[in-house]
């Protein structure tokens, strides 16, 4: 409309009192659950533990109303209106939101991944969208990337794409390079580091 500089008045949705549904409350997760909470937003989580962490390493758990196990999954899929992939990409979480999972969800929900495309089946997500399963997707991250121009993901009207960017802002690197230096003087310190891998877990 601002292209064509055409004044169209449209009515746009609210997500005050609307639920949340976040499939991996680490760090990114808790930051969407505290986001999403200050819009008045109803907001649950899935994750491996249910335990409360200790100060510092579950950001965002104040932010929850109903923290999930994994097995609960279909549960917070059924409740929610927006749905936000941020689970690390491991073979436990793999094709972790196939055909089943998307028939769970709202026909007007939303699933937005910002983690990796594997996790999500991408055909069936696809025919979701098609078929008007859920009402939306908005995807930054994808199976194939870059993402194939054939990929009808590009032609649907109910999905939003990026190019694997969620992440990125002109200060990245500069952060980066700060988090790079602090693990340094803490490694020469015989300190313990920050954003460690654990690698028996994949991430």
């Amino acid at each position: 409309a601002q292209a064509e500089r055409t004044w169209r008045p449209y009515l746009a949705e609210e997500l005050y009192d609307k639920t949340v549904g976040i499939v991996g409350l680490g760090a990114i997760g808790g930051y969407v659950a505290k986001l999403a909470k200050a819009d008045g937003m109803r907001v649950l989580a899935v994750r491996r533990s249910t335990q409360r962490r200790s100060t510092g390493e579950g950001a965002g758990l104040d932010d929850v109303d109903e923290l999930l196990p994994q097995s609960d999954l279909t549960y917070l899929l059924s409740e929610a209106d927006y749905v936000v992939i941020a689970v690390p990409l491991t073979a436990e979480s793999r094709g972790l939101i196939g055909e089943r999972e998307l028939r769970a969800m709202k026909p007007t929900a939303r699933i937005i991944n910002i983690a990796r495309g594997a996790i999500i089946d991408e055909a069936a997500l696809v025919r979701a969208l098609g078929e008007k399963w859920i009402g939306g997707a908005a995807l930054d991250v994808f199976e194939q990337e870059p993402l194939p121009p054939e990929s009808k993901l590009w032609g649907m009207e109910n999905v939003i794409l990026t190019p694997h960017i969620s992440g990125g802002t002109p200060v990245y690197m500069e952060r980066a390079v700060e988090l790079f230096c602090d693990n340094l003087r803490l490694y020469l310190a015989g300190e313990p580091l920050r954003n460690t891998v654990q690698v028996e877990r994949g991430y």
